[in-house]
């Protein structure tokens, strides 16, 4: 076989293809070879989760703001762990909130009064964790720890408060 029909290719290359030249009229059609290359079991997978992410994104909406907010406050820590003087007087915010709302509306009813302490003490709870961990790094195992703990409260009361008024909200049928 001559070398003018022979394709050669380093190992691992990507194929190439050979196509002789046109004999008789060189205005004719162009030919166009496309060769697909089958993706990878990694680039699958990763496209799989990633779909499935997307489509579930609401659902997880806690858990990756959370997993942002790591990087972030590591970032911040290590350019102004002074930050952590002027975050932390937040913490106590969701409190204040809490007593002024309870003040305001005192009729409210026992699941209405316990919904709004357990966000009340889960805010407080996150914002200490962003003060603490911009002043001594988020990952310090104490931190580490309350940071996972405070990750998995907020995921389990959001997947519960969303199926809770789902079901309240929901017509007939569409559940």
């Amino acid at each position: 076989m001559s070398r003018r029909t022979r394709t050669h290719t380093a190992k691992g290359a990507a194929p190439t293809v050979h196509i002789p030249r046109q004999r008789g009229h060189r205005h004719g059609p162009q030919v166009i070879v496309v060769v697909s290359e089958e993706p990878t079991l990694t680039a699958r997978a990763t496209a799989a989760t990633g779909r499935w992410v997307w489509k579930h994104r609401r659902t997880w909406a806690p858990t990756g703001l959370a997993l942002l907010l790591l990087p972030v406050t590591g970032v911040v820590h290590l350019i102004t762990p002074w930050a952590a003087l002027v975050a932390a007087p937040a913490a106590a915010a969701p409190l204040a909130v809490l007593g002024w709302k309870a003040k305001g509306r005192p009729g409210r009813t026992r699941a209405e009064a316990s919904w709004l302490t357990i966000l009340a003490a889960l805010a407080t709870a996150g914002l200490t964790w962003f003060s603490l961990a911009l002043w001594a790094g988020p990952f310090v195992p104490a931190l580490m720890g309350l940071w996972s703990l405070t990750t998995l409260a907020a995921q389990v009361i959001w997947l519960i408060s969303r199926r809770s008024t789902t079901a309240v909200t929901a017509p007939e049928g569409t559940r």
